[in-house]
């Protein structure tokens, strides 16, 4: 696992002591472990690890639904994200 992989699991595990493991296809929003009030800084920290603004407009929010999905956005870019 990458160290911007673990990154992003400390800081969901930060939001949600209580979640131990995630599943890496679980939907990170549906299962309540990211949610709106924590989106904004989630952000953030995508645009940090990514090294691109993440534009919202641009960028199909379901490539930040899932781990594997993350996964795919930090290693290909955010420019290789749009909808």
């Amino acid at each position: 696992m990458s160290e911007s992989m673990e990154t992003v699991i400390e800081f969901l595990r930060k939001l949600n002591s209580d979640v131990d493991t995630i599943d890496w296809d679980r939907d990170l929003i549906e299962a309540r472990i990211l949610d709106s009030l924590a989106f904004v800084e989630f952000l953030l920290l995508m645009e940090e690890l990514t090294g691109e603004p993440i534009d919202l407009a641009k960028t199909d929010v379901n490539n930040l639904r899932t781990l594997n999905r993350i996964n795919a956005l930090i290693t290909n870019g955010a420019d290789h994200a749009h909808a």
